[in-house]
């Protein structure tokens, strides 16, 4: 138990390193504004003179001592909170040694004087009350704000495990594949299955973001693992969609894109996904091939066709999500696949993960990204 408290402690206080450094000035300074307001309530009660100097001394020293108790109970470090109290009590101490008693502005136990300390008083209750209030409300709805960023943190995790960045050969191919979310979580699937006999690269682009869009992508890529060696690019997909359409929203559906090498051509089959980008080494043209079927899981009953692809020395196939070409200027207009193709055509005898930054560089300086952004190339050696 005691390493369960420390250890949600810990994830806490990263979530708090975690908030931008903008919230956190704005949240210590509502603080002190807040313990200003306290502090100008207090002097109201004085009947005597005070000076500028002694009011704005007053405001600071309540006010910086206020953030010291916040960042304390914030940090957990409890212990600090008593030292403080002490601490304060010195400054004021020090504070009125320092400033001579002014002269008397109201007469003591006038009625004005009874006014003031009764406003000043019912000022006081008042800022201790909200303020309590509020610690109240946010302590309840930051538990659960807590909770739910540490469960979105483990949901980006466990989705860099499920699609890490891919680079490796494979007999006569080099493979390059990789996802960069827009959020914390992302609902694209790059992956990699088979042997060096019959093996199979597959893009998938799944609706919507977030944690809903992350788990389809883990099931998805969960029930592809468990039938790759076994059936066609078309068998596979009709399969998957069996066992995963009755698990699914209704308004959930993904784009997908796959090549499996047979050991002497490649089928692919492409479902609603963008098209394949075929570099042609031997003419230097980038070849498109469109999607032939509606993507995965829209209709309840589906099947999916296939065609098949040559391969020659040289050649590089790139299958790309959405991500990358559905970025738009500042007046709105799209980035298309156009240009795309035309820096894989003069690049494409770069190094495969050079070839993926120059094609992402050209959507990111085209406008900034909105959707996740994810590109397998397969090159033929």
């Amino acid at each position: 138990m005691a390493e369960r408290v420390h250890g949600g402690r810990l994830s806490r206080r990263q979530t708090w390193k975690s908030t931008p450094r903008a919230m956190r000035i704005c949240f210590y300074a509502a603080v002190f504004s807040l313990f200003a307001c306290f502090s100008v309530l207090a002097l109201l009660t004085r009947t005597t003179y005070l000076s500028p100097l002694e009011i704005v001394t007053n405001i600071v020293i309540i006010g910086g001592f206020a953030i010291g108790y916040a960042a304390a109970s914030i940090w957990q470090r409890y212990w600090l909170i008593p030292v403080l109290i002490v601490a304060e009590f010195v400054f004021f101490f020090v504070v009125g040694a320092h400033f001579p008693r002014g002269s008397q502005l109201v007469a003591a136990g006038s009625p004005l004087h009874r006014q003031l300390d009764m406003l000043g008083i019912i000022g006081i209750v008042s800022v201790c009350l909200g303020y309590l209030l509020f610690i109240s409300f946010f302590g309840s709805q930051g538990a659960r704000y807590f909770r739910a960023h540490n469960e979105i943190a483990m949901a980006a995790e466990i989705h860099r495990a499920l699609v890490p960045p891919i680079h490796q050969t494979v007999r006569s191919f080099e493979i390059y594949g990789i996802s960069v979310p827009s959020g914390e979580v992302g609902g694209d699937l790059v992956d990699v299955a088979g042997d060096g006999e019959s093996w199979m690269a597959y893009v998938a682009d799944i609706s919507g973001h977030g944690v809903s869009a992350g788990l389809l992508m883990a099931m998805f890529k969960t029930a592809v693992r468990t039938r790759v060696k076994d059936a066609s690019t078309t068998e596979l997909l009709a399969e998957v969609h069996r066992a995963l359409y009755p698990l699914k929203t209704p308004n959930m559906f993904a784009t997908v894109g796959v090549l499996r090498w047979t050991g002497q051509i490649f089928n692919l089959t492409l479902a609603g996904h963008l098209p394949l980008l075929h570099y042609v080494q031997s003419s230097g043209e980038v070849r498109e091939y469109p999607a032939l079927d509606l993507p995965w899981g829209v209709l309840a009953d589906q099947t999916f066709q296939s065609t098949e692809v040559v391969c020659q020395t040289g050649d590089i196939f790139v299958l790309l999500t959405d991500g990358l070409t559905e970025v738009f200027d500042r007046s709105g207009k799209e980035m298309g696949i156009g240009p795309l193709k035309e820096v894989l055509g003069r690049s494409a005898s770069q190094k495969l993960p050079e070839l993926f930054s120059s094609m992402r560089a050209t959507a990111l300086s085209f406008g900034k990204q909105d959707d996740d952004q994810t590109m397998l190339i397969v090159r033929c050696l």
